[in-house]
């Protein structure tokens, strides 16, 4: 009876020192890697239409932003329309104006000017087969726009003389407007981001003439809103890169943008 009891006692010992030793709570599994969007799931057509499960695919999926990269500046007359004619003057402005304050900059390696002129189907698609004819990775779509609001001003009331149309400033030309840029992953047809530099033009002029005055001062302006414009992108890139690399909390070399919706945690 002895010998069972001195038995028992210590196998009973055993046991609570191996379960001292034993972690209160078990080792958790590794997190499971983020799921990340590959390619585009929009229709191959300018209305790049989504079924519910593809909308719901792109938004629980995290992107992968590789930069620096490779970037094409594109030269629109409508925001996302690769098909509408685009001016000598916004082409100008793009590549003079926009295109050189981003070069140089960390996250674009090379920027290059793009022509709308090749063949597409129009819409956010026609960009990315564009920009695969490039190889660029990304693309920045640069645009701009006015609102007109030209009226007579107090000189008008001397216009019945005939002579004072000549003599009298009594038009204000005046407009406002917007240069825009988008920055494109063409990987996923996703929109980066959009940010725009309101301008402004307002003066004096005599009625012969003040149409072509105020299309010079539009394209003044403009110039010196698509300067602005290029601070403004890499503004907005700097803080894109920020948000990915505090999402990834330096443990993973590529840098993801997380996902709008995620599951609820059970």
């Amino acid at each position: 009876m002895t010998t069972r009891a001195s038995l028992l006692l210590s196998l009973s010992l055993l046991g609570c020192g191996a379960q001292a030793a034993a972690p209160i709570h078990a080792p958790s599994a590794a997190a499971a890697p983020v799921p990340v969007l590959a390619h585009s799931l929009y229709s191959k057509d300018p209305s790049g239409s989504l079924s519910e499960g593809e909308l719901q695919t792109i938004l629980s999926t995290a992107i992968d932003l590789q930069l620096p990269a490779r970037v094409g500046v594109v030269p629109l007359a409508e925001p996302y329309n690769p098909k509408a004619s685009v001016s000598i003057t916004t082409r100008h402005l793009a590549a003079r104006d926009f295109a050189a304050g981003i070069t140089g900059s960390k996250w674009y390696s090379q920027i290059s000017d793009v022509s709308t002129d090749l063949p597409n189907v129009g819409g956010l698609e026609g960009l990315r087969v564009i920009a695969a004819r490039y190889r660029v990775r990304y693309l920045l779509l640069f645009s701009q726009r006015f609102d007109d609001a030209t009226h007579l001003n107090g000189w008008a009331w001397t216009y019945p003389t005939v002579v004072g149309m000549f003599l009298a400033p009594g038009v204000t030309v005046e407009s406002h407007g917007v240069v825009q840029a988008d920055l494109l992953d063409v990987r996923t047809g996703t929109i980066l981001f959009t940010t725009v530099e309101p301008v402004h033009v307002k003066g004096v002029e005599w009625m012969i003439g003040a149409g072509r005055s105020h299309k010079t001062a539009q394209d003044a302006a403009a110039a010196v809103g698509a300067k602005a414009l290029a601070k403004r992108v890499l503004t907005e890139t700097e803080a894109l890169v920020r948000f990915a690399d505090n999402y990834a909390q330096e443990k993973a070399k590529v840098r993801i943008i997380p996902s709008p919706v995620q599951a609820a945690a059970p």
